[in-house]
């Protein structure tokens, strides 16, 4: 046994550890368990102080990162109808993005939709932590069914300003409170966590994450002028089909892209393939015996026998002596969950602590489980998505992970198989539409009936005739040749089952509604032409994220993680939104000798589209094509303090200033601070600014500080009365830059 855990005897009761080098892995003389054994650290220190408001929202002193810092202020200023799309690595604190504006924002409500129980919970306790309330936040199938009433009731009456929930419970339960919300103006935002997961789930695994997209549209639509929700989706990854998927499903009055990709540092890589699943045995249980514990194990399956499943791997724990285990699937209760989350975290009894967990891959989605030291698939991940984000959930607390891939030429029939996404074809599709357009039509609105049937189905009411008509749907929107438009369900008990909720959204789904959006779709011929274009991308896409996997577990040519990096560049189009490499240790770098690789500074986010926040009218009236100058005379400092309190009244968010004398707004109501020289930095982001300017007209960065916010929908300079021109020094500044005014007869005006 002792033999068998990695020592060798060196006397008649003394052991020695010996290094794990198995042969079967390309370790290049590293051994797989090092790293992760003595935590070694991977991730950077990337905090920077945070704004004053994010600092009264949450509590926190610090941004984790420059991404978290411009995500933060995007959503903070985003406006009613507005969408954003917030990419940050994983422990960049993407949760409190949204906690950050729905808690100052209080009383207005935030939707918090994810994808499991487990998030929700654990969202529901960082929530607590942070403002000390300690009421049911979260929609779950673990609440009573009182508890599930009285929440649903808050939300329609407004006295519940967070409510977190999934998509199934967003489009019943809570669809008709939530309406009610908007259409009383007090729904300030619609968020979705874990956003990539649309363009994986939302065609069949998980249909109401497409459905959102209807609910979403109704809540927009109901609202009154100006007080639309804002919607904003954040992700760890994201790449150019889950980008044009979210665009084209939750499209904004004005939209905007941040991003501040990276890959992770912290897992090394390391795969084999196995002749068979006997093999495959002997190695895994070497691995666990081995590797640093808590340790997470990913089946593709629950009980199928095509591939290994999560009974399979229990057994061969058990049977190899270990006994902390645990299984989680699909089927497992949002109890069972909740309590291998919390015995994970050592958080009880040292008799329930877990050293292994066995899972499908719902399991530990957005879940904060920091001392995670190792992720080993015994199966092949059907999208490159999917292989990253579980791989991501060790290392967690920046310190060094393991990723061990086994995996047989069965389990990659397998993968083959689940990325062949059940896609109608054109000739099938284009007979379904005929028969589904014959609803009852207004404007450019028509009635669907998904039970519709063509000559060759003998049962209309059987959920395959309705899952292939709402696959010929899915296509159509894809094509952009429709939008779906999904109506407001019956009314349904808040205190409903999550079985029979499940029951309630598929008996729904028996009609809908879709908004035409193209004229032609008549024409036999352009129909089956555009809807064919469209399912080959779809398909292609999923083909291409499985080659992606199969690349990393076959070995790339050069660095895994260069290799990450490019197929997560996004191309909108405005340009390349890159990612950034860093290395935590791959069969490359290894073979070459080279070290991890982390970035010593935080990422530089970048912003693609475009948001602007205005300020009043009553104060760009006063400007000259968006430019104001206001001067001073020495000692004016109460004029100064009284005049930041009204611009940032009336609009103003960023105060710069090249000395240290400003006086910044008071309260909890968003602003924030920049230096000179960092201003214009964040493009696409365009809010009103006031500058400070002192000192030399003439120092660096001063007239490119100027220069660069013409852009901004208002630039506001303080100066003194004879400060002179940065841009020409026989001129004064105050009668360079648009509309002039004294101090006190702008506090006037104002």
């Amino acid at each position: 046994m002792w033999a068998n855990h990695g020592f060798s005897p060196i006397g008649p009761t003394e052991w020695k550890a010996t290094p794990w080098l198995p042969e079967w892995l390309d370790h290049h003389s590293t051994p797989p368990d090092e790293a992760p054994a003595r935590k070694a650290v991977r991730r950077r220190d990337w905090r920077l102080g945070a704004d004053r408001f994010y600092q009264e929202a949450t509590d926190r002193d610090d941004y984790l990162s420059a991404g978290q810092r411009d995500a933060v202020r995007a959503v903070g200023a985003a406006q009613p109808g507005d969408s954003v799309i917030c990419v940050l690595p994983t422990g960049s604190g993407k949760t409190d993005v949204i906690l950050s504006r729905a808690i100052s924002r209080r009383p207005k409500q935030t939707c918090l939709v994810v994808p499991t129980v487990a998030l929700a919970l654990d969202v529901e306790r960082r929530v607590s932590e942070m403002t000390g309330e300690h009421h049911d936040l979260a929609y779950h199938s673990g609440l009573s069914a009182e508890a599930k009433s009285a929440l649903a009731d808050r939300v329609r009456e407004g006295t519940q300003w967070l409510v977190i929930t999934s998509p199934e419970a967003a489009c019943t339960v809570l669809a008709r409170p939530l309406e009610k919300a908007a259409a009383d103006g007090r729904l300030d935002l619609v968020a979705i966590d874990e956003a990539h997961i649309i363009a994986e789930w939302g065609d069949d695994f998980r249909p109401a994450f497409h459905s959102l997209a209807g609910l979403r549209t109704r809540l927009i639509e109901t609202a009154p002028p100006g007080k639309q929700p804002t919607t904003v989706m954040l992700t760890a990854t994201l790449d150019d089909h889950a980008f044009a998927t979210l665009q084209r499903l939750f499209p904004g009055a004005q939209e905007l892209l941040v991003s501040a990709q990276a890959t992770r540092p912290e897992p090394a890589w390391w795969a084999s393939e196995c002749t068979d699943e006997d093999e495959k045995r002997r190695r895994f249980i070497e691995a666990c015996r081995r590797l640093p514990r808590p340790l997470l194990v990913y089946t593709t399956l629950h009980t199928s026998e095509r591939s290994t499943n999560v009974g399979t791997a229990l057994s061969w724990l058990t049977a190899a002596g270990f006994h902390a285990i645990a299984g989680v699937t699909g089927s497992s209760t949002a109890e069972q969950r909740k309590g291998v989350v919390r015995r994970l975290n050592l958080d009880g009894d040292p008799g329930d602590d877990l050293d292994v967990v066995v899972a499908t891959s719902a399991f530990g989605l957005g879940i904060d489980i920091p001392g995670i030291r190792a992720v080993v698939h015994l199966c092949v991940p059907e999208s490159v998505d999917r292989l990253y984000q579980e791989v991501g959930r060790a290392g967690r607390d920046g310190k060094a992970a393991a990723s061990v891939v086994l995996w047989t030429q069965a389990d990659a029939r397998v993968a083959r198989q689940m990325s062949e996404a059940r896609l109608i074809g054109d000739e099938k599709a284009w007979k379904r539409w005929t028969a589904m357009r014959l609803g009852a039509a207004t404007g450019d609105r028509l009635e669907v009936d998904l039970t519709a049937a063509t000559d060759d189905v003998t049962y209309p009411w059987s959920d395959a005739n309705r899952y292939w008509n709402l696959q010929t749907l899915s296509g159509m929107d894809r094509a952009g040749m429709i939008s779906l438009d999904w109506p407001t369900p019956p009314d349904v008990p808040a205190d409903v089952s999550d079985d029979v909720m499940q029951e309630i959204f598929a008996a729904h789904r028996r009609s809908t509604a879709v908004r035409i959006k193209q004229s032609n779709l008549g024409n036999e011929r352009a129909f089956r032409a555009q809807f064919r274009a469209a399912q080959s991308s779809s398909r292609g896409a999923a083909s291409a994220s499985l080659r992606s996997a199969m690349t990393l577990l076959n070995g790339t040519p050069g660095c895994t993680n260069s290799f990450l990096a490019t197929h997560y560049r996004l191309h909108p189009e405005s340009g390349l939104i890159a990612s950034v490499r860093q290395c935590g240790g791959c069969p490359h770098c290894r073979s070459a000798g080279g070290q991890p690789i982390a970035e010593k500074s935080s990422v530089p986010p970048l912003m693609a589209g475009n948001l602007t926040v205005a300020a009043r009218p009553s104060l760009l009236r006063l400007a000259e094509n968006g430019k104001l100058c206001i001067w001073t005379d020495d000692d004016q400092d109460a004029e100064e303090r009284e005049l930041v309190r009204r611009l940032h009244a009336l609009g103003v968010l960023v105060f710069a200033s090249d000395d240290d004398t400003l006086a910044l707004p008071a309260g909890k109501r968003l602003w924030w601070e920049r230096k000179i020289t960092e201003l214009g930095d964040d493009e696409g982001l365009d809010v009103s600014t006031l500058i400070a300017i002192r000192r030399d007209a003439r120092a660096l960065g001063t007239a490119e500080a100027l220069s660069k916010v013409t852009r901004s929908p208002l630039a506001v300079v303080l100066t003194t009365r004879d400060h002179p021109s940065p841009f020409d020094d026989r001129s004064l500044l105050r009668e360079a830059w648009g509309s002039s005014y004294y101090i006190n007869d702008i506090l006037r005006r104002l």
